[in-house]
């Protein structure tokens, strides 16, 4: 299946797009919003279905999607999600990592599997897809990269674990290659979420929360649209919290009301063994 001609992007955004993640939740939103915007898009994630229904979408609506079904944790993964893209659609200039996986519990509970789990889908993923696509966005002078991160990351939420561990250090990775590759003209942001409406999130009638006074994915699509869209000499961030207006909604607030559902969850049933829940 060809992925079809580009439409026509503005001069300064980005021609083409990998969103790792991009079957559902905020990284489909993203990639719908860029290929709106004009960037050919390929889409990377486990979901292989999932990929080929919102590359339809995409597509049907006149843009160019290039749908790329790979496990990113697994190894090669991410340089084989780069050099596919690039192949098809040409050079990276906008990298949007997105794919998550999150299991929450305390540290003294935390299985290390799920320990290593989260920090490879949740840190070492960005890394090594940022590592290969850098050279090239250097060499041309251009080029964003941007992570999904979590208001968790800013802040200390006890029984967040590894989700909460990871997501903090994806901001300060974003940080580093931002302040490395400034000069060179690429430019690097982490979006911090609080409590977005997704499959990873708990639903907010199960905690009280009216879901109007939550994100949605679209809302996230809304804000690195404005940030890859802003002139060569802007740097924004590189963190950018993006908060439901209602307090109670907030990121810290919102993992502590999951977190206390859980305990009690556990205090009636007895402990559960799941494994992380993902997107992408």
């Amino acid at each position: 299946m060809t992925a079809g001609p580009a439409p026509m992007s503005s001069a300064c955004f980005p021609a083409v797009a990998l969103v790792a993640g991009a079957s559902s939740g905020i990284g489909a939103a993203v990639a719908r919003r860029l290929a709106a915007r004009g960037s050919a898009v390929a889409l990377v994630g486990r979901r292989a279905p999932e990929l080929m229904s919102v590359a339809a979408g995409i597509r049907a609506d006149g843009g160019t999607a290039l749908p790329i079904g790979l496990d990113l944790s697994a190894d090669g993964g991410p340089e084989e999600a780069v050099a596919r893209t690039e192949d098809r659609l040409g050079p990276v200039e906008l990298l949007v990592c997105s794919a998550a996986a999150i299991r929450l519990a305390d540290v003294h509970e935390t299985e290390p599997r799920h320990w290593e789990r989260q920090l490879r889908v949740n840190l070492t993923v960005p890394f090594l897809l940022a590592r290969r696509v850098l050279p090239g966005m250097r060499a041309r002078g251009r080029g964003w990269i941007v992570t999904i991160g979590s208001g968790v990351g800013s802040e200390t939420v006890p029984g967040s674990g590894a989700y909460g561990v990871s997501k903090h250090a994806l901001n300060r990775l974003t940080e580093l290659i931002h302040e490395e590759n400034r000069d060179h003209g690429v430019r690097a942001v982490t979006v911090s979420p609080g409590w977005v409406a997704t499959r990873l999130a708990a639903r907010p009638a199960d905690l009280g929360v009216d879901s109007a006074e939550v994100l949605t994915p679209e809302d996230l699509a809304d804000t690195v649209e404005w940030l890859v869209d802003r002139p060569a000499r802007m740097s924004v961030g590189p963190l950018v919290r993006v908060e439901p207006a209602a307090r109670h909604a907030n990121a810290a607030a919102a993992m502590t009301r999951h977190v206390g559902a859980r305990r009690a969850r556990t205090a009636a049933h007895g402990a559960v063994t799941t494994t992380p829940r993902e997107e992408g």
